[in-house]
């Protein structure tokens, strides 16, 4: 694609200094009250989803800066407001598109303009891999340091998404304020930290918008206030500690998770509530929710109940409070739904990762067996699966090795993944629950076990460099490395390469009108 000719920096600000040029401020200097506006093209897209374009400036040396704009999509002309300054670059909030795209398609949500969820939904989808290719390959190429001819031999075009409209088993909604004092349950709003309501939304199955309005308003009616993040680092560390009568709240998240009970093919809800520690009045306000959404919706499976203290913005318990089955009964297993992956059904607890795309895993899993066992599978082979999770993918190619041994830091989801190898009738797998590196390096110090092919699929922060260290003095004969952000991938491939070659290399696109891929890529020791 031809890239438009830099645009000239044009501004609108009453505050601009012309004796005073943007460029010979301080790196990373923040511009509070200015409001320079800039019209630009925009020709291409940041992995984080905004869109970039280019300008110059009086006294540049020709070089130009990046405009990275929140909001804007490559082939528009749009207004913006710069909001941060650094060297050779440009932070903006989008203001007006004055020129669509012209292969823009009609968004498929009517909350696609204000949510973050979606920001590629106006690019047709063949559009879409087609930018997350290139920035996977560039990722790999320019952070990577991998050889682009090599890259070219090795790459294979992404596998798109099945479906492009609900398809997550998984869905993450935030409590927040509404301005009119009540609870607003939603997700944030793009480039922001608001919580905005979004009924309609596309990705998660239907039944979600029912349930989410029936949380949102009984939520509402306990009188607890919603959870407000800290402003600041600052404020953070105080903030530990303070329950639901404090200044920052009670109610944090909702997730909802879409799968099955048992061998049972009716599909189920299973609600996930993370709130702040609230006391004896927040656990009564919460197991009230609970047993109110089950008596409502018959196709709800169970309700849990989580606390999190860390006044971080994830969306994860730090501690089981609760969990009521369909009776509104406390019941531990209530909490495990099963989704499918190959030819089986994988038992996971209602907190526990599992891909979040249902049909587009099953692609990723046929891949990853498939690059296993390519070439067969020598006799007395064995497997390492890293950060296994409930043991899915890893337990798919495992009949073709001698011995599995799977590792994973979260105990409820290796005490899973033994259940699903007993159900399936893998005597040879074995899981141990710890921290990667230190289990890493007690494997390579056992001489009397080697393994020789290692599955790793590493959370979006990539290989930890302790893991990665230890996986290096391993030497297994072959790695596969599945990864949900391909810039850390590229940064550890460029570790492996002191060692590996890749042999393979694709995507596989589970979140359709995002920038994200994940990303396989097969590592054969050289010599």
């Amino acid at each position: 694609m031809s890239r438009p000719r830099p645009q000239s920096f044009q501004t609108n600000s009453a505050r601009a200094c012309p004796d005073r040029p943007w460029q010979n401020l301080p790196g990373a200097a923040i511009l509070s009250g200015m409001s320079e506006i800039l019209t630009v093209t925009v020709d291409s897209l940041a992995h984080d989803g905004r869109g970039i374009a280019r300008v110059t400036t009086d006294g540049n040396d020709g070089r130009g800066a990046a405009v990275f704009v929140t909001g804007a999509l490559p082939g528009q002309i749009v207004r913006a407001r710069v909001v941060r300054r650094k060297t050779r670059l440009l932070e903006a909030d989008l203001l007006d598109v004055l020129r669509p795209a012209a292969d823009a398609v009609p968004p498929l949500c009517p909350h696609q303009s204000v949510c973050g969820g979606c920001p590629l939904q106006i690019i047709p989808y063949p559009a879409q891999l087609r930018w997350k290719e290139n920035l996977a390959l560039e990722a790999l190429s320019r952070i990577g340091r991998l050889d682009r001819t090599l890259l070219n031999s090795v790459w294979e075009a992404p596998r798109p998404s099945p479906d492009h409209t609900a398809f997550r088993n998984k869905m993450e909604f935030a409590f927040g304020p509404g301005a009119d004092g009540g609870l607003v349950l939603g997700l944030r709003r793009r480039g922001g930290a608001e919580v905005v309501p979004v009924p309609d939304c596309v990705l998660p199955p239907a039944g979600a918008r029912d349930i989410l309005e029936a949380a949102r308003s009984m939520a509402e009616t306990s009188g607890l206030p919603p959870y407000v993040a800290p402003a600041s680092r600052r404020n953070a560390g105080r903030s530990k500690g303070i329950d639901a009568a404090g200044a920052h709240g009670f109610w944090r998240f909702l997730i909802l998770r879409h799968g099955q009970k048992g061998d049972d093919p009716a599909p189920r809800w299973w609600v996930l509530c993370v709130t702040s520690p609230g006391g004896a009045a927040g656990r009564t306000a919460a197991r009230a929710l609970g047993e109110r959404l089950l008596q409502r919706f018959p196709d709800l499976a169970a309700f849990i109940h989580e606390e999190r203290q860390s006044p971080d913005p994830l969306a994860a318990g730090e501690r089981r409070v609760l969990c009521l089955n369909e009776r509104g009964r406390e019941e531990a297993e209530a909490a495990l739904l099963h989704l499918p992956l190959g030819s089986r059904l994988f038992g996971l607890d209602a907190a526990s990762f599992f891909q979040v795309n249902t049909g587009a895993a099953q692609s990723l899993a046929r891949l990853a067996t498939e690059m296993l066992n390519a070439g067969g599978v020598e006799k007395g082979s064995s497997l390492l699966d890293l950060y296994c999770g409930v043991g899915a993918p890893g337990q798919l190619p495992a009949p073709a090795f001698e011995r599995l041994m799977g590792l994973e830091y979260d105990r409820r989801a290796v005490a899973l993944a033994r259940r699903n190898a007993e159900q399936a009738g893998l005597t040879h797998c074995r899981y141990e629950a710890g921290d990667a590196a230190v289990l890493l390096e007690r494997l390579r110090r056992d001489r009397s076990a080697a393994w020789d092919t290692v599955l790793a699929d590493p959370p979006r922060a990539g290989l930890a460099p302790r893991v990665l260290d230890s996986l290096l003095k391993l030497r297994p004969r072959r790695i596969l490395y599945i990864s949900c952000n391909p810039a850390t991938l590229a940064r550890d491939a460029q570790a492996l390469q002191t060692h590996y070659e890749p042999a393979r290399l694709t995507g596989v696109d589970l979140f359709p009108h995002t920038p994200h891929l994940e990303c396989l890529s097969l590592w054969r020791l050289r010599g």
